[in-house]
């Protein structure tokens, strides 16, 4: 692609387009920051900053959600700021050095990020969080999830010592006796051989790098499958058939929960969507008409069908949302929607309300899918408009403030971090007591 240029000119505009792109980074942040100051992703019926740059950007969730972070943490940091849009540092820099800087530490840590790699920079960044952290073990229990490129779920746990022994405990009783074989071939065998030393193939097919570890997985997934979860008792919401006058007074024309309050008309067509919740309707006179769920809920077998055809997930433009989600009649039931899966689509809970609640709409599309609007009759596209861009407009900027195929490079010269020298000074003195 580039014959013409010699492996030292590609070497010298590679570091220096990173310096551009580190500076172009910065002033995205800043951007950005700006931007969720001023709320102005809410328009479109988004949930979250977050959100809107997945659908409008095309960044994942996780990214997002650390771009924000970043890009508020820099209104602190005016030399850290300074530096990135300089191209002096880059975004796996800054975004380390966010995560402890304040004002009064922000001058010695970019020090460490103009003279250091990265790695050094993390390094001392996970130092410094473990010795200053106040919390109690059980403050920090945490659960974090992502994706492999397989698929596969990567859960990573953070349990309080006393109930990640009773955690294990229970993994592996339930491991040895998945592992015990049965009393007969016990008595066949003797006292000589040890229990479990021949996994059931039909359990576990195949071979694994860590047979103990599967097993354990193996474990903890029956222990989940095996806890008994009660469902909710059914509400009974009671809603009037027809859309009465508006001359009639205010509690004839709200809907409400038997033994419960009073509740908008709205906010009742959204709960008689759902399946744990039983519509009343009665006529004018207050006459019951019908109480079930049969033909008004979602069966199952339909379910089932919507969560493929739906992939699993709210189909409101930009959300991503798999949990929580409510088979939403498009053509409203109680205005004669059928329980079809041409009118129905998954949703979350979130958008559940916005159509229902405040306004916003969501009608059929000719050959399948639906079309979503606003409150204003907007429509909302699917996803953002593709971006378009060039690196002249980088290298241009970039050029005006000096950056060059040196500018992003470390002032490092190969000498070892002294960790607890940065530290002296960066912790308070209660801090490296702890860390020591």
């Amino acid at each position: 692609m580039f014959p013409s240029m010699t492996t030292e000119r590609v070497e010298s505009e590679l570091v220096e387009m990173a310096g551009h792109l580190a500076a172009g980074t910065c002033r995205f942040l800043q951007l950005l920051a700006e931007f969720d100051e001023r709320d102005g992703w809410a328009g479109p019926g988004m949930r979250t900053c977050a959100q809107w740059l997945n659908w409008r950007v095309g960044l994942s969730l996780r990214t997002a959600r650390d771009h924000l972070r970043v890009a508020h943490a820099l209104r602190a940091l005016p030399a850290t700021t300074a530096a990135f849009a300089a191209g002096r540092v880059s975004y796996s820099k800054v975004r380390a050095l966010t995560r402890i800087a304040t004002p009064a530490t922000e001058d010695g840590l970019l020090t460490v990020a103009l003279h250091g790699t990265t790695s050094q920079l993390e390094s001392l960044v996970q130092a410094t969080r473990a010795a200053v952290d106040p919390r109690p073990a059980h403050a920090r229990r945490a659960l974090h999830t992502s994706r492999a490129a397989d698929g596969s779920l990567l859960v990573r746990l953070r349990v309080p010592a006393e109930r990640g022994e009773e955690l294990m405990a229970a993994i592996e009783a339930l491991v040895a006796q998945q592992d015990a074989p049965p009393v007969e071939e016990q008595c066949r065998r003797g006292s000589g051989e040890p229990p479990g030393h021949r996994p059931d193939p039909e359990r576990y097919p195949g071979d694994v790098p860590d047979p103990r570890a599967a097993r354990r997985l193996d474990a903890l997934l029956d222990l989940v499958a095996g806890a008994h979860v009660e469902r909710p008792t059914a509400l009974v919401v009671h809603v009037r058939a027809d859309d009465p006058p508006a001359d009639d007074p205010p509690d004839r024309r709200a809907a409400w929960i038997e033994g419960g309050p009073v509740v908008p008309r709205a906010v009742a067509e959204r709960l008689t969507c759902t399946a744990t919740v039983q519509a009343l309707l009665t006529d004018r006179a207050g006459n019951p008409l019908y109480l079930g769920r049969t033909h008004r809920t979602a069966s199952p077998r339909q379910l089932r069908a919507l969560r493929v055809r739906d992939g699993g997930r709210c189909v409101f433009p930009g959300c991503t949302a798999t949990r929580r989600l409510d088979a939403h009649h498009v053509r409203w039931w109680r205005r004669g929607g059928p329980t079809d899966l041409d009118n129905l689509a998954l949703v979350c809970r979130h958008h559940h309300t916005l159509v229902h609640d405040h306004g916003y709409r969501m009608a059929p599309v000719p050959g399948g899918g639906f079309a979503f609007l606003r409150p204003d009759g907007v429509p909302i596209p699917r996803a953002g408009a593709p971006t378009a861009g060039t690196p002249d407009v980088l290298v241009t900027a970039g050029t005006a403030v000096g950056i060059d195929d040196r500018t992003l490079t470390p002032l490092w010269g190969g000498e070892r971090l002294d960790r607890d020298h940065v530290l002296t000074w960066l912790l308070p003195a209660r801090a490296r007591e702890r860390a020591a």
